[in-house]
């Protein structure tokens, strides 16, 4: 795992990068490197886990100096694929992944990402047809951020790279700050800047003569969209369960100490499972417990290490480092995050840092075999709201008068099933985003809607899973493992695995059941067969006591102006009803997240007001 970066512009220079590569040093601690030509320079910070010698020194030149490499990432299958490229006449002086990504992009130009099985983001820097390409993994493991503005383009593994370059605007994205304050998240390909964006999941960028041409390399929409695979549930169970093994297997091979975050819940435990099968010692397990019991996991996750024989470290979350925490948060994330299971998950890596290099992880196990109870809700409720068309428009307007037997209905009367969908994803109703900051919030995008010969379940979850999941549940991870230098894996989002579920039956797509039996097949019901508890923390106690001062100090008029928030009032009404006990704490941590963000940005931003 690394962080990259890079300037294409008349006149660029190696120090053109020096401040970029500095904000991206707790990406890669262990090394750091430059190119440079004409117009063009790459740069690159190494966090070491394969090959830790100094072969594996970016940006890597190709063997013709043609081509320049720029690599963050894994590729689970790079000793497959140097065995065929050795068979093809290539020759390599490392062992390292990023080696062979080089020589399968010299073989088979930017199609090579179809033979990668892995996280990556890279850039590849054509020194004959001065062609820049850039390519996202599938799922959205690994940020690839990008700025083009007149004539120059940049690329970083993170915004603040970026943002600190002088040239770049840092005028704040409207429609991003509607999105954020709606869902928890600035969804891709918007970033809080207006000149930044993402590179979306599973697609390839081509720079060429100043013009930047951006598509897909894979669908997800296209496995969905194949017939069902003919496959009764034992026989599902038998091939995921040799999916799941293949991809576990080479995801713990590093030649630095691998460990996994273990909350006691289905996916993570399958996956620690997993790892006992093939480790050679204990495998080291990490989790993090609360004072609240309501929120607290952790002794759940003691049983099955215990089970399993792990050797397991526990934090105990202590409230006031949680809450010491909470301004670093903008820091961290680059832009406004409002997942505050941010907080645990930082803490929980900073501690496994102590002991490991690398962690496996249990995300994407609801995205792919359909974890989520807004799913079931979807099915219920999809029908009643378009019966309701007629009415639409009155039943919202008046739906916060009702009882909350109908409330839920009438906020969604008229809504067609992705609106459903997306409304049922939303922390802060769009109605309420729009008052708020005069204008309308964009739809949140992703989703194969359009299929309506596919179950809806199937449908909301690949929306899940090209929106929610690498916008919000890979980029907390991402940015709080790495903001210590330690590196995340999630074998239950290997291609091959994602592939097969896109296919299954959605039958066998309810409340993860095909995991959930796997995992029984190791471990005994009784420890894992509980209600699904999240990664959570007492937010709406912290927002009335550790959090107010910080909160009412942080919510003034004048930084939400600056943030884009017209009606002050409103908000300071959801203050004073959320401390007379109502439950605003998403909508207020959101609102806390931006205004934190815009009273210390992490580099150069300019508000609203003085833009």
């Amino acid at each position: 795992m690394c962080g990259i970066a890079g300037v294409l512009a008349q006149g660029a220079v190696a120090e053109d990068l020096d401040a970029a590569l500095v904000r991206l040093a707790h990406r890669g601690p262990d090394d750091s490197g430059t190119w440079a030509g004409p117009g063009v320079v790459l740069g690159h910070r190494r966090l070491s886990v394969v090959d830790l010698t100094p072969a594996g020194h970016q940006p890597m030149l190709s063997p013709s100096g043609r081509y320049v490499l720029t690599f963050n990432g894994e590729i689970y299958n790079h000793d497959e694929l140097r065995a065929e490229l050795v068979g093809r006449g290539h020759v390599f002086r490392s062992r390292t992944d990023s080696e062979v990504v080089l020589a399968a992009f010299v073989e088979w130009g930017e199609a090579c990402v179809e033979r990668l099985v892995g996280m990556f983001a890279f850039a590849v820097w054509d020194r004959d047809d001065r062609m820049l390409t850039l390519v996202r993994d599938r799922i959205g493991e690994k940020p690839l951020y990008y700025a083009h503005v007149g004539g120059r383009f940049a690329f970083a593994s993170e915004i603040a790279a970026l943002a600190g370059l002088p040239w770049v605007p840092t005028d704040l994205d409207h429609d991003a700050v509607r999105l954020f304050l709606a869902f928890r998240n600035v969804p891709s390909p918007w970033t809080i800047r207006a000149a930044i964006r993402k590179v979306p999941p599973a697609h390839v960028l081509r720079l060429r003569d100043d013009r930047v041409e951006v598509e897909p390399y894979w669908r997800p929409e296209d496995h969905l969209a194949a017939p069902r695979l003919q496959i009764d549930r034992a026989e599902a169970l038998d091939t995921l369960d040799g999916l799941l093994g293949r991809a576990v297997r080479g995801q713990v091979v590093a030649d630095v100490p691998v460990g996994a975050f273990l909350s006691g819940g289905i996916d993570s435990s399958l996956v620690t499972a997993l790892m006992t099968e093939t480790a050679q010692r204990p495998v080291r397990t990490f989790t993090v417990g609360f004072t609240d019991a309501v929120h607290d996991e952790s002794p759940h996750a003691a049983l099955v290490a215990q089970h399993l024989g792990t050797e397991h470290h526990a934090l105990h979350l202590d409230e006031s480092a949680a809450l010491a925490l909470v301004p670093e948060l903008p820091q961290i994330y680059g832009e406004p995050f409002a997942d505050a299971s941010a907080l645990p998950t930082r803490l929980v890596a900073a501690s496994a840092r102590r002991v490991v290099t690398v962690c496996l992880t249990g995300d994407g196990g609801d995205e792919t075999f359909g974890g989520y109870e807004r799913y079931d809700k979807l099915g219920r409720y999809a029908a009643p709201a378009r019966a309701l068309a007629p009415v639409g428009g009155a039943a919202q307007a008046v739906a916060h008068r009702l009882p909350p037997s109908v409330r839920r209905i009438a906020r969604i009367a008229g809504m067609s099933a992705p609106d459903v969908a997306r409304t049922l994803l939303a922390v802060t109703s769009p109605r309420t985003v729009a008052r708020m900051t005069g204008g309308p919030v964009p739809p949140y995008p992703g989703g194969p809607w359009h299929l309506g010969d596919v179950a809806l379940r199937h449908r909301s979850m690949v929306s899940d899973l090209t929106g929610y999941l690498p916008d919000q549940l890979l980029t907390k991870v991402d940015r709080a493992a790495m903001s210590v230098s330690l590196e995340t894996r999630a074998p239950l989002l290997d291609h091959r695995v994602v592939e097969f579920s896109l296919r299954l039956p959605p039958e066998l797509l309810v409340g993860k059941s095909l995991l959930r039996e796997l995992l029984h097949r190791r471990v005994p019901p009784a420890l894992v067969d509980r209600p699904k508890q999240g990664f959570t923390v007492p937010l709406g106690r912290w927002l009335r006591g550790g959090l107010r001062p910080l909160l009412h100090d942080t919510l003034t008029p004048a930084v939400l102006a600056d943030a884009g928030v017209v009606d002050t009032a409103a908000v300071a009404d959801l203050l004073r009803r959320h401390d007379a006990g109502e439950n605003h704490a998403a909508a207020l941590w959101a609102l806390l997240m931006l205004c934190l963000w815009v009273s210390a940005p992490p580099a150069g931003f300019r508000t609203a007001a003085h833009g």
